[in-house]
């Protein structure tokens, strides 16, 4: 696809979501729109292998748009794991087997542009309060429900770090002492019980007890799977739903007790069900507000919402790292 310079807002950055699997880059204006997309897969030979993959990611996208790399003005990089955004310098990650890894002196060498580089979450959030439903507000906190859980509040356009630099992994936080084990090692942890895995193993403990449903026929079963079935209206899909959307309302009512943003973005999985996850949420919320006059004083309908940048929203915050680099 060749752009048009007359149709797009300057100054143009490249967003990148780097993961395990993939590599997504996609060229966006400074009204943070998508242009141009691309798909990479992401080389886990070697750190240098993966760095070459990303900057292979970053060519292709702005060669297939007709540019030149003088156009951009910089690129920005969502990174799972801990990152040191000062240093640009990725720290760990389990998903690309990195410790301390140069990422931006490494990616600016290749690419002659440039580089910034953040946790993908925190950079999810940064595009939220750039772009997306945090646009001229002061604090938002947006959290993350997929395969993994977290958190990352932004006030006045920087990032709440903590004094370990991990604020924000409300995903390890106990919420039912008593409850499966996570992969943290903990019991009970809030990704154990709402995350996307998680959604589907609450399916598969009902059907074990003896429960009824379509999906019993599945030779695996996915959160997709059990969402699917919920839409057609299985009631054993339906109650795993209900309740995983209790343990989502109880976190959001502790995020905004404990930070009293603006607003609280949910997005991951949960941004592509549409109201089927985020209407019983909202549900729960809503009592929650009748019975507890402290959270009644901060809560409205439009206290929580979902993104609407969808899929696009990490590269979209990746891209915000280079358009609004952070504190």
């Amino acid at each position: 696809m060749i752009l048009s310079k007359q149709h797009y807002a300057l100054p143009l950055v490249v967003g990148v979501d780097v993961g395990g699997t993939k590599i997504a880059a996609a060229l966006v204006d400074a009204d943070g729109v998508p242009l141009h997309r691309v798909r990479y897969p992401t080389e886990l030979s070697s750190p240098q292998a993966t760095l070459d993959s990303i900057a292979r990611a970053v060519d292709q996208v702005i060669e297939e748009a007709g540019l030149l790399p003088t156009d951009i003005y910089a690129v920005g990089l969502g990174i799972p794991g801990l990152v040191d955004p000062v240093r640009g310098v990725g720290i760990a990650s389990v998903n690309l087997n990195w410790r301390n890894v140069p990422v931006r002196a490494e990616l600016q060498e290749r690419l002659g542009l440039p580089c910034f580089i953040e946790n993908d979450v925190k950079a999810a959030a940064l595009g939220e309060a750039r772009y997306g439903a945090g646009r001229g507000l002061d604090s938002l906190v947006f959290l993350i429900i997929g395969t993994g859980i977290a958190a990352s509040v932004v006030q006045n356009h920087t990032i709440l770090r903590g004094s370990h630099g991990i604020a924000g992994e409300i995903g390890h936080a106990i919420i039912e002492p008593d409850g499966p084990v996570c992969k943290c090692g903990g019991r009970g942890c809030f990704e154990a019980l709402a995350s996307g895995p998680a959604i589907a193993a609450r399916a598969v403990a009902k059907l074990q007890a003896g429960g009824s449903s379509p999906l019993a026929s599945l030779p695996e079963i996915t959160a997709e799977d059990v969402f699917e079935a919920a839409a057609g209206g299985d009631p054993l899909a339906l109650q795993t739903i209900r309740e995983v959307a209790a343990y989502v309302a109880f976190v959001v009512q502790f995020l905004a007790l404990a930070y009293d943003p603006q607003v609280i973005v949910l997005g991951g999985g949960i941004s592509l069900t549409g109201n089927l996850f985020f209407d019983p949420i909202r549900h729960a919320l809503e009592k929650q507000a009748r019975e507890n006059w402290v959270f009644r004083e901060m809560y409205s309908p439009e206290l929580v919402q979902v993104t609407r940048m969808g899929a696009d929203i990490a590269v979209i915050g990746a891209a915000a790292l280079a358009a609004m680099p952070v504190g």
